[in-house]
């Protein structure tokens, strides 16, 4: 069983972890294993500022925030916007009030931004956060313990991931260079 089998306890965050695996392909794969190390990440760090974000819509982004980078995801528009349209397919059928669900969604769409989304809801924030932090490697942490991120990619590999990031991103460049701005600032 992999950790994010563990993590996934509800129906919504089986639904967004199939809808993953759907659209990669794989079990455990290296996407898969950035979306655990990000929400773990994003739990980290509202634990250290005291906050108490929604579990289960952090889990539920975390596991659907890159969809858009797959080919059967993808249109013509940003790939965060394509991850938000598959978002609402998934969550929709479990008839989260609009404002939860309209946060997920922003999560998604919003985890590239490049100034603060705290506005948007704790849940966009911490997403945006958790994958600059993860992305990065660390060099960005917003103060999470260096060690704890050492355990943490020793128990959750990157291995792949970076690989998988480079030729994703090349291909956007190729098939769609004008979403790229896009990306970094979507709509909202």
């Amino acid at each position: 069983m992999s950790r994010a089998d563990e993590l996934a306890g509800t129906p919504a965050e089986r639904a967004s972890l199939e809808a993953l695996r759907s659209v990669s392909g794989e079990t455990d794969g290296a996407m898969e294993r950035h979306c655990v190390r990000q929400f773990l990440i994003a739990e980290r760090l509202a634990e250290d500022a005291d906050q108490h974000p929604d579990r289960e819509l952090l889990l539920c982004a975390a596991f659907l925030h890159d969809t858009g980078l797959y080919p059967s995801v993808k249109s013509h528009d940003a790939y965060v916007s394509d991850g938000r349209h598959l978002a609402q397919r998934t969550l929709e059928p479990f008839g989260w009030p609009a404002d939860r669900l309209t946060r997920c969604l922003d999560a998604v769409e919003q985890h590239h931004a490049l100034r603060s989304r705290e506005s948007l809801g704790t849940e966009v924030e911490l997403m945006r956060r958790a994958d600059l932090v993860d992305v990065s490697a660390g060099l960005v942490n917003f103060g999470v313990d260096r060690w704890w991120l050492r355990g943490l990619v020793r128990d959750i590999p990157r291995s792949g991931f970076h690989r998988f990031l480079a030729r994703e991103t090349w291909r956007m460049a190729r098939e769609r260079p004008r979403s790229l701005p896009r990306i970094f600032a979507p709509g909202r």
